[in-house]
This record gives C-alpha cells, sequence and structure tokens, in this order.
C-alpha cells in the first residue's frame, strides 16, 4: 500500500527481481490509500507492505484496522523515518525498510517473511470462493471431497466450504500436513482418524468414510508412516 507512484514502481520492480530470483510467483495487489484497502480487506492477505506515511490514514492506524480482523497476517512497513519503526512493535509488525527501497535490505526482509510465511502456510491453506477466499486451518479439515467439478472442505465445526477445481491439487498441497487419498473422492486429514478398520476409516467426529480397494495399500503404507513420524 503506497500512495507515491515512484515508490510503489520501485517496490514491484524488487518483488518481481526477487521472484524471478527465487522462483515463486506473487499475486500482488497496490491500493493507493488506506480507505481503498480497508473497504477490500477480508483477511485474505498472508503478507502485506504498509507506507507509514500514507497521506489520509497513516500505516499505523490501517495496521490497527487490520489486525482487529486478522491476528495473523505478516506486516511490513515502508518508511522514510526511521523513528516511526518503532511504533510497529504495537501491531505485530515484522519489519520495517527504509526508503528508497535498494534491493539488498528489502531482500533481508523479504527473507524472514517468507521464512515466517513457510512456517504459516503449514497451518492454513487459502481457497477461492465466489468472493474472494477461506483462510482454512488445515487441523480443523477432516476430509476434502470431489464431487463433480466441487471440492468440499469437511470440517470439525460440521461447516462446509466449497469451491471449485481439482482433488489433485489439493492433495498437492496438503501432502505435508498428512493429508491421504484413500480413495478417488476422498483425501483424508491423518492428524483426525480415529480407527482404520478393514476399509473404514473412523474420523474425529464419528463420521466414516471408505477406502477403496485400489487405494488401500497406499492409503495403508502413508497412515503408518504418519503414525511413526507423529508418535499418534
Amino acid at each position: 500500500m503506497e500512495d507515491s507512484a515512484d515508490d510503489l514502481s520501485n517496490c514491484l520492480s524488487l518483488l518481481n527481481r526477487y521472484s524471478k530470483e527465487k522462483n515463486i510467483s506473487f499475486d500482488i495487489q497496490t491500493f493507493a490509500s488506506g480507505d481503498a484497502f480497508l473497504m477490500r480487506f477480508k483477511s485474505q492477505y498472508d503478507f502485506i507492505i504498509l507506507d507509514i506515511n500514507l497521506s489520509a490514514m497513516n500505516g499505523i492506524d490501517v495496521a490497527r484496522k487490520i489486525r482487529e480482523k486478522d491476528e495473523e497476517v505478516i506486516i511490513m512497513f515502508a518508511t522514510n523515518l526511521a523513528k516511526y519503526a518503532t511504533n510497529g512493535y504495537e501491531v505485530d509488525a515484522i519489519d520495517f525498510v527504509l526508503k528508497p527501497l535498494s534491493y539488498a535490505s528489502f531482500y533481508l526482509r523479504l527473507e524472514r517473511v517468507m521464512k515466517r510465511l513457510g512456517k504459516k502456510n503449514d497451518n492454513f491453506i487459502v481457497v477461492p470462493n465466489e468472493g474472494g477466499f477461506n483462510k482454512i486451518e488445515t487441523n480443523n479439515i477432516l476430509y476434502v471431497e470431489v464431487i463433480s467439478h466441487d471440492i468440499i472442505f469437511h470440517l470439525k465445526d460440521k461447516q462446509e466450504i466449497t469451491t471449485t477445481g481439482t482433488l489433485k491439487k489439493f492433495e498437492e498441497q496438503l501432502r505435508k500436513q498428512w493429508f491421504i487419498r484413500c480413495n478417488s473422492c476422498y483425501l483424508v486429514n491423518a492428524h483426525n482418524i480415529k480407527r482404520v478398520e478393514k476399509l473404514d476409516i473412523q474420523l474425529a467426529n464419528d463420521e466414516v468414510i471408505a477406502i477403496s480397494h485400489p487405494k488401500k495399500k497406499g492409503f495403508m503404507e502413508s497412515f503408518k508412516k504418519y503414525i511413526m513420524e507423529e508418535g499418534n
């Protein structure tokens, strides 16, 4: 979020350079004012760069509004004056960087951000919906189901969140969090399995889903590995 066109252009250039060097992609949205950002903000971002010296509403005030809705999103400040950076502590900002931004200092801060995102993103998955995004805590997911082109996340609190896509796509995203394919329709969270008997999986909420014969061997091998590594 930056109200200076030159500073914004420089920041985008540095982000682009970093993404190319690291072979990662950023989905970037820019806003010229705090008000414009807050009108769109629904806890859908992983990382926010705020200019402290926004003209209408300063970055600290914007950050306070952000924290009212989202305690987890990573915030970094950009500022012309280092003395204002200490104000970032009250809104749990990860860091600040002085303008005009240089790649060397920006790179070090982005490395901190990416390290925290790596830890944070293990606990959440962001899935699109018609109005924006849902950020779901992975431990709250019992299993993921595909019906036609709909992907349904079945949660512990009995909610169901539906998006579109393929089960394979989410299987790749969730594999490290011990989500295991048990048949062509289901991807089950091993953390929330209470019991496995023959071709039945009893979940933490006592719901039972099926293991298919073709997937049984692979499922059992993965589930045994989960037991050994997680100690559950």
